[in-house]
Protein backbone atom coordinates (compact mmCIF):
# COMPACT_ATOMS: atom_id res chain seq x y z
CA UNK A 1 0.00 0.00 0.00
CA UNK A 2 2.78 1.90 -0.20
CA UNK A 3 2.45 2.28 -3.46
CA UNK A 4 -1.12 3.66 -3.46
CA UNK A 5 -2.44 5.31 -5.82
CA UNK A 6 0.73 4.55 -7.86
CA UNK A 7 0.59 6.08 -11.11
CA UNK A 8 -2.45 8.91 -10.66
CA UNK A 9 -1.29 12.11 -11.43
CA UNK A 10 -2.86 15.32 -9.52
CA UNK A 11 -5.15 15.97 -12.20
CA UNK A 12 -6.40 12.77 -12.29
CA UNK A 13 -7.29 12.76 -8.51
CA UNK A 14 -9.07 15.92 -9.59
CA UNK A 15 -10.86 14.71 -12.34
CA UNK A 16 -12.35 11.68 -10.36
CA UNK A 17 -13.34 14.33 -7.63
CA UNK A 18 -14.93 16.72 -10.16
CA UNK A 19 -17.11 13.26 -11.84
CA UNK A 20 -18.21 12.81 -8.05
CA UNK A 21 -19.27 16.55 -6.88
CA UNK A 22 -20.90 16.69 -10.33
CA UNK A 23 -22.47 13.51 -10.62
CA UNK A 24 -21.52 13.71 -13.96
CA UNK A 25 -19.33 12.12 -16.77
CA UNK A 26 -17.23 14.28 -18.72
CA UNK A 27 -13.87 15.37 -19.78
CA UNK A 28 -11.50 17.05 -16.81
CA UNK A 29 -12.20 20.73 -16.43
CA UNK A 30 -9.59 23.31 -15.96
CA UNK A 31 -9.31 25.89 -13.29
CA UNK A 32 -10.18 28.26 -15.55
CA UNK A 33 -12.49 29.33 -18.14
CA UNK A 34 -9.96 30.25 -20.58
CA UNK A 35 -8.23 27.31 -20.32
CA UNK A 36 -11.65 25.03 -20.76
CA UNK A 37 -12.14 27.48 -24.33
CA UNK A 38 -8.76 26.87 -25.21
CA UNK A 39 -8.83 23.12 -24.94
CA UNK A 40 -12.35 22.79 -25.44
CA UNK A 41 -13.78 25.77 -27.48
CA UNK A 42 -16.71 26.26 -24.53
CA UNK A 43 -16.46 27.01 -20.49
CA UNK A 44 -17.16 23.65 -19.50
CA UNK A 45 -15.73 20.59 -20.62
CA UNK A 46 -17.65 17.84 -22.99
CA UNK A 47 -19.89 15.43 -20.94
CA UNK A 48 -18.52 11.86 -22.11
CA UNK A 49 -21.51 9.54 -23.69
CA UNK A 50 -20.42 5.96 -22.14
CA UNK A 51 -23.12 4.43 -24.55
CA UNK A 52 -21.23 5.36 -27.65
CA UNK A 53 -18.19 3.44 -26.74
CA UNK A 54 -17.21 1.31 -29.65
CA UNK A 55 -14.06 -0.56 -28.76
CA UNK A 56 -14.18 -3.83 -27.08
CA UNK A 57 -14.91 -3.44 -23.74
CA UNK A 58 -14.41 -6.12 -20.46
CA UNK A 59 -15.39 -4.75 -16.99
CA UNK A 60 -13.76 -6.53 -13.76
CA UNK A 61 -15.48 -5.25 -10.70
CA UNK A 62 -14.56 -5.69 -7.34
CA UNK A 63 -17.78 -6.06 -5.09
CA UNK A 64 -16.45 -4.00 -2.24
CA UNK A 65 -14.76 -1.06 -4.07
CA UNK A 66 -14.72 1.82 -2.59
CA UNK A 67 -13.46 3.70 -5.42
CA UNK A 68 -14.98 1.93 -8.53
CA UNK A 69 -18.12 1.39 -6.41
CA UNK A 70 -20.33 -1.79 -8.08
CA UNK A 71 -23.43 0.45 -8.74
CA UNK A 72 -21.39 3.04 -10.55
CA UNK A 73 -20.20 0.24 -12.61
CA UNK A 74 -23.05 -1.47 -13.02
CA UNK A 75 -24.27 1.66 -14.44
CA UNK A 76 -21.90 1.53 -16.82
CA UNK A 77 -22.56 -1.48 -17.53
CA UNK A 78 -25.82 -0.80 -18.92
CA UNK A 79 -25.02 1.98 -20.17
CA UNK A 80 -22.55 0.55 -22.28
CA UNK A 81 -24.65 -1.97 -23.54
CA UNK A 82 -27.39 0.08 -24.13
CA UNK A 83 -25.31 1.26 -27.11
CA UNK A 84 -24.43 -1.54 -28.90
CA UNK A 85 -22.15 -4.45 -28.42
CA UNK A 86 -18.98 -3.02 -26.97
CA UNK A 87 -19.37 -4.58 -23.63
CA UNK A 88 -18.13 -8.38 -24.29
CA UNK A 89 -17.03 -8.88 -20.40
CA UNK A 90 -18.49 -8.10 -17.23
CA UNK A 91 -17.86 -9.98 -13.59
CA UNK A 92 -18.32 -9.01 -10.35
CA UNK A 93 -15.53 -10.62 -8.07
CA UNK A 94 -14.61 -10.41 -4.31
CA UNK A 95 -12.10 -7.42 -4.71
CA UNK A 96 -11.54 -4.02 -3.36
CA UNK A 97 -9.86 -1.17 -5.53
CA UNK A 98 -5.88 -2.23 -4.21
CA UNK A 99 -6.96 -5.84 -5.03
CA UNK A 100 -6.62 -5.65 -8.32
CA UNK A 101 -2.45 -5.41 -7.97
CA UNK A 102 -2.01 -6.62 -4.33
CA UNK A 103 -4.44 -9.12 -4.26
CA UNK A 104 -4.27 -12.85 -2.74
CA UNK A 105 -6.64 -14.16 -5.69
CA UNK A 106 -5.71 -13.04 -9.49
CA UNK A 107 -7.66 -16.21 -10.89
CA UNK A 108 -9.88 -13.28 -12.72
CA UNK A 109 -6.67 -12.88 -14.45
CA UNK A 110 -5.72 -15.74 -16.66
CA UNK A 111 -9.80 -15.09 -18.05
CA UNK A 112 -8.56 -10.79 -18.80
CA UNK A 113 -5.26 -12.51 -20.32
CA UNK A 114 -7.72 -14.35 -22.66
CA UNK A 115 -9.83 -11.64 -23.41
CA UNK A 116 -6.66 -9.32 -24.14
CA UNK A 117 -5.43 -12.14 -26.35
CA UNK A 118 -8.71 -12.43 -27.96
CA UNK A 119 -9.38 -9.01 -29.25
CA UNK A 120 -5.81 -8.11 -29.90
CA UNK A 121 -3.89 -11.15 -31.18
CA UNK A 122 -0.80 -11.23 -32.04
Amino acid sequence: MGHFPSSASLQSLLHYAQSTRDHNFALYKYPTDKENMEKYGQKNPPLIFVNNIKVPTAMFVGDVDDLGDPTDCRWARDTIKSGGNALVHYEEIHAGHASFIVGKDMTYFDRAMELIGHYNPV
